[in-house]
């Protein structure tokens, strides 16, 4: 007599190819075994269903730009997926370059490889041992199932792009690191990051909130309950002079990930100089939003997708005023900001497109344009930030660019020229 626990379960990959038609192959051929596939068109597309739940199994093309064989795309967002996920299972699906390509993605991380055009037994095979494999990891550490939105620290800006290659250099090694920037820029986010990327992952992640009240007992018990795994200090700067001695002497056997808001010299003039030297054997700084190029519209785009993804909602795209109110901005709630920002737009807008009135932006009194325009009144840089951000977005492809921007490929390059990218 068959019962529930008889039936089998059912897997889930994403497929991350730029070619619509190999996805939808692929979702024919293994939708006769059970197994779910979502497609996405770009690494960018990816984030968004990522941080909004798990799937069992990644395919990851390794060229997405037209003409691109080295497999460069694929093996950025390769090493991405795993500072976000150390346990995902990703097969990378390649025809141009090739099994000595494949081979190489496997030595980087990757699970398995599968090269176009595929045999479909091989490929059905290949997915469901890379399920088995998923679904052993998931018993193991059970955690690991959780879609991975409290991990991701997404941005193409320089700074950003230091502070991730600086979190999977560091996090496997155990050193304790300090984490400093404005509030909401992803300071919290960067921990966790790093948390999970490190051979602790599966051991808890404890926090002590410093700027709330505490005792020397609230302290102990936090160290001690994270002896053998990681303590998250928040806002470190704001502990109590008399607390800090108590803290330093408690973290042995700990490592420790601490975030303060604070400047530096303004947080070594806070604390005590024994903890200070626990704290900072590294230092990651997350510059303010504003100060990180196109990062805004690209976390914008992200957050929009998420948000409809989570809330059902149809996916739309930004009007060209959006786009440039939103790079303006100086958005002085920082990312938590703009994330905000996108979830109430995605609920309560009502057109086919988000227009800058979906965004709630403050109003001048004396000023009735949008606060992101009002606030960067140069044109010229406020344009710069937007085609270097669409640039960027499309891996310098001039023509997706231009069309993403509205423009002819030669009004594009004139742009280029004019702001020297």
């Amino acid at each position: 007599m068959s019962t529930e626990s008889d039936e089998p379960e059912s897997s889930s990959v994403l497929f991350i190819d730029d070619d619509p038609d190999i996805v939808k192959a692929a979702r024919l051929l293994l939708m006769r075994e059970g197994i779910a596939v979502t497609g996405a068109a770009s690494p960018d597309a990816a984030w968004p269903l990522l941080a909004g739940r798990s799937f069992d199994v990644i395919l990851l093309d390794l060229n997405f730009a037209r003409g691109q064989t080295s497999g460069a795309e694929g093996f950025a967002m390769l090493d991405r997926l795993l500072a976000a996920d150390r346990n995902a299972i990703i097969v990378v699906v390649t025809g141009h370059s090739g099994i000595n390509i494949a081979v190489q993605a496997m030595r980087a991380g990757a699970s398995d490889f599968v090269i176009k055009p595929w045999n479909n037994e091989r490929l059905v095979a290949t997915v469901q041992r890379a399920t088995d494999l998923r679904r052993a990891k998931t018993k193991a550490a059970p955690d690991i199932a959780a879609n991975t939105e409290d991990r991701l620290l997404l941005g193409e800006d320089a700074s950003i792009v230091r502070a991730r290659d600086t979190i999977a250099r560091v996090a496997p090694t155990g050193a304790a690191v300090l984490i400093q920037g404005p509030a909401g820029s992803g300071k919290s986010l960067a921990a966790r990051a790093l948390h999970h990327a490190s051979a602790l992952a599966d051991q808890p992640l404890v926090t002590l909130a410093a700027g709330t009240p505490l005792s020397d007992a609230d302290i102990i018990d936090a160290a001690a309950r994270a002896r053998g795994a990681t303590l998250l200090i928040e806002d470190v700067g704001e502990l109590g002079a008399a607390l800090q001695p108590t803290l330093a002497r408690a973290l042995s056997d700990v490592r420790v990930i601490a975030t303060s808001c604070e400047a530096r010299a303004e947080l070594k003039a806070r604390l005590d100089k024994d903890l200070l030297y626990r704290l900072n054997t590294i230092e990651i700084t997350l510059p303010p939003l504003g100060q990180r190029g196109g990062d805004a519209l690209l976390l914008a785009r992200h957050f929009l997708a998420l948000f409809a993804g989570r809330y059902g909602k149809p996916a739309k795209a930004l009007t060209y005023e959006a786009e440039e109110a939103i790079a303006a901005d100086s958005w002085p709630d920082d990312v938590r900001g703009l994330r905000q920002a996108m979830e109430r737009a995605v609920l309560l807008g009502t057109g086919e497109e988000h227009g800058v009135d979906d965004f709630g932006f403050a109003i001048d009194d004396d000023d009735h344009r949008p606060r992101a325009i009002a606030a960067d009144l140069n044109l010229t840089r406020s344009e710069k930030v937007l085609v270097e951000a669409a640039l960027k977005r499309h891996n310098f492809n001039v023509s997706r660019a231009a069309k993403d921007l509205g423009l002819t490929r030669a009004a594009l390059y004139r742009r280029m020229a004019k702001y020297e990218l």
